[in-house]
C-alpha cells in the first residue's frame, strides 16, 4: 500500500460483515441472530462453528435467519478453532466484497447497533486493526470482538503465519499472537490518513497497532447498556434478553455454552 493514498476507504460508510464463532451455544448464537434482525437488518453474518454436535440445530437457525453457516469438519485444538474464523470470515468478506470484517465471540452479544460507529471509526483512522485493551487481566489486545480491513489482512504475511498456526492445529495464548500480528501489519506501509491517525491518536507499545474500539469497555469485567459479555454478565442475563426478545430460552440454557459437549468454555 503506498504511504501517499490518502484514505483506506472510499466513502465513508464501509461494507462490513459480522462472523460469531462458536462451538454449540444454541441459545447464544439465537440472541447473536436476534440481534441482528432487530437492531442492523442489513448487516451480513456468518456463524462459524467448530465442529460441534450441534452444526445441524444451528444451521437451521441460521437459514431461519438468513444467516450464512460454515463448521468445520473437525473439532480443533483449544483456541484455534477461534482463530480459523479470522480466516474464514475473511476469505467470506472478500468473496462478498465486504471491506470490513468483525469477528465476535458466542457470548459478546451486542444489544445495540453498532454498525455506524463501527463504520465512523474506520472512515476516521484508515486503520487495518480494530480492538482495545482490558485493563483488568493487563492485555493490551483483545479478540472477543476485533475488526479487520479485509484486504490489508488478507494480502499480508501476517495472515500467513495465522493459518500456519491453525493448519497446525497449535494452542496459542490469542491475544497476545494476535496482537503481534497487528502490529506485523501496522508497521508496514500504511495510507496517509492511518499514520496521522496514530500520531493524533499515540497509543502506549502494550496497546497499540489497532484503532480503539470503544464499543468494548476497558476492562472486560465492566458492564455495559451496549452488550453482553459473560466476564461481566451472567446466565441469568442472557435469560433476561432472551424473555425480551420472546426467544425459548432460560437461565439454566445459558448455563454451558457447550450444552453438555465441550472440554471447557471459551
Amino acid at each position: 500500500m503506498k504511504e501517499d493514498q490518502a484514505r483506506l476507504f472510499e466513502h465513508a460508510s464501509p461494507g462490513v460483515g459480522l462472523v460469531v464463532a462458536t462451538f454449540a451455544a444454541v441459545p447464544y448464537v439465537h440472541l447473536h441472530l436476534e440481534a441482528r434482525r432487530r437492531l442492523y437488518p442489513a448487516l451480513t453474518l456468518l456463524v462459524h462453528d467448530d465442529c460441534s454436535q450441534k452444526a445441524r440445530e444451528l444451521k437451521l437457525l441460521c437459514d431461519h435467519y438468513g444467516a450464512d453457516f460454515m463448521s468445520l469438519p473437525k473439532r480443533m485444538n483449544p483456541c484455534v478453532g477461534d482463530m480459523s474464523s479470522y480466516i474464514h470470515g475473511l476469505r467470506w468478506a472478500e468473496r462478498l466484497g465486504l471491506e470490513l470484517l468483525v469477528k465476535m465471540s458466542r457470548r459478546f452479544v451486542p444489544i445495540s447497533n453498532w454498525v455506524p460507529a463501527f463504520q465512523r471509526l474506520a472512515w476516521e483512522s484508515s486503520a487495518p486493526t480494530y480492538s482495545n485493551e482490558c485493563l483488568h487481566h493487563k492485555y493490551g489486545f483483545r479478540t472477543e470482538c476485533i475488526g479487520f480491513h479485509v484486504t490489508t489482512w488478507l494480502r499480508s504475511p501476517a495472515l500467513e503465519r495465522l493459518e500456519a498456526q491453525v493448519e497446525a492445529n497449535k494452542e496459542a495464548f490469542v491475544e497476545g499472537l494476535v496482537h503481534n500480528l497487528a502490529r506485523e501489519i501496522h508497521h508496514a506501509p500504511q495510507c496517509a490518513h492511518y499514520l496521522q491517525y496514530v500520531k493524533d491518536n499515540p497509543r502506549p507499545v502494550q496497546s497499540d497497532a489497532y484503532a480503539v474500539w470503544r464499543l468494548m469497555p476497558s476492562r472486560r469485567t465492566e458492564k455495559s447498556d451496549l452488550l453482553l459479555w459473560h466476564d461481566c454478565d451472567g446466565a441469568i442475563d442472557y435469560a433476561r434478553l432472551a424473555r425480551l426478545w420472546r426467544l425459548p430460552y432460560g437461565t439454566a440454557d445459558f448455563a454451558d455454552p457447550n450444552q453438555g459437549h465441550g472440554r471447557r468454555p471459551a
